[in-house]
């Protein structure tokens, strides 16, 4: 049905995400002392961690409350104050936990992989010499690293909870990042793509696929849309995605738990509550950002 079809293989667009921080993190941050870095780690934390706090105590609250009125959500399946301790660093994963909500768990690989590009950063302009600059040093830590990710780490769920079992598509990410900034040659990105994509033979992941169809995808486009005005609905969902991806498995729950009877009638039914959903989830996303996110972003900022 739609719903499986959702679920088991919409999940590939998170392989979209790992390509895009990986971009987003090839952007030089300017840090070159141990303080700044610091203070970047803080602020990369405190970024993501304010509005998925605030989100959590909603999502909590309200599955209690309904829960305790008999109404349940059927969002959350196991309780505790040790697995709510480890979400609030984002080590739920790495401890045992499960997630409370749907996705969160890209969460936690995101600060991971943040983290580790710049302490790479710091470290890489502290061992800069004549010969080899900072990007050169990174992109020589970064290339075996990658591909043993595709070639060994992910193919073991032991890795699953660390950055290293997706460490292949943000490093493709960062260095086309690079590539697109003109600081690393294209045959470069081609010789690192090529030795991912490879390991396709012996570990078929449309993850992965997917990932090196989009870096494509982007190599081609983004020279060519320099100057290319997005539209104002695609320039407002940007600017919202982060507060769509955290408030929507708790408005779709609510939602289609109102509506269920009329969903259940037939399948058009059921598209249309869907619909319903996703706009109400734009609806509450548009709100979030506007008074939790936005608010957050300016006192970090500070």
């Amino acid at each position: 049905n739609v719903g499986y079809v959702l679920y088991n293989y919409m999940l590939y667009a998170v392989a979209i995400f790992f390509v895009l921080g990986g971009l987003t993190a090839s952007i030089d941050k300017g840090s070159r002392t141990l303080g700044e870095t610091l203070q970047d780690f803080l602020k990369r934390y405190l970024r993501l961690a304010i509005p998925y706090l605030v989100m959590l105590s909603f999502f909590l609250v309200t599955n209690f409350v309904a829960i305790h009125y008999g109404w349940s959500l059927n969002q959350i399946d196991s309780f505790s104050w040790p697995q709510l301790a480890t979400h609030t660093l984002f080590l739920q994963d790495i401890f045992g936990y499960g997630n409370f909500s749907a996705g969160t768990w890209y969460l936690c690989i995101e600060l991971q992989w943040s983290c580790f590009v710049l302490l790479l950063g710091y470290l890489a302009n502290r061992w800069q010499t004549g010969k080899f600059n900072s990007v050169q040093i990174q992109v020589a830590i970064l290339f075996p690293l990658g591909v043993a990710s595709a070639w060994l780490w992910s193919r073991s769920e032991t890795f699953e909870p660390y950055f290293l079992f997706f460490a292949s598509q943000y490093v493709l990410g960062f260095f086309l990042g690079l590539s697109l900034q003109g600081k690393l040659p294209r045959l470069a990105l081609l010789l690192y793509s090529t030795a991912i994509a490879l390991s396709l033979a012996i570990n078929p992941r449309p993850q992965l696929l997917t990932s090196l169809l989009v870096a494509g995808l982007l190599l081609y486009l983004v020279p060519r849309l320099q100057s290319w005005q997005l539209p104002l609905f695609f320039r407002w969902l940007g600017d919202i995605s982060y507060s769509l991806f955290l408030v929507h498995y708790l408005v779709n729950g609510l939602v289609l738990k109102l509506i269920d009877p009329l969903a259940k009638q037939s399948p058009s039914w059921a598209a249309g509550a869907m619909a319903i959903a996703f706009a109400c989830s734009l609806g509450v996303a548009d709100l979030f950002h506007r008074f939790v996110e936005q608010p957050a972003i300016r006192w970090i900022k500070r």
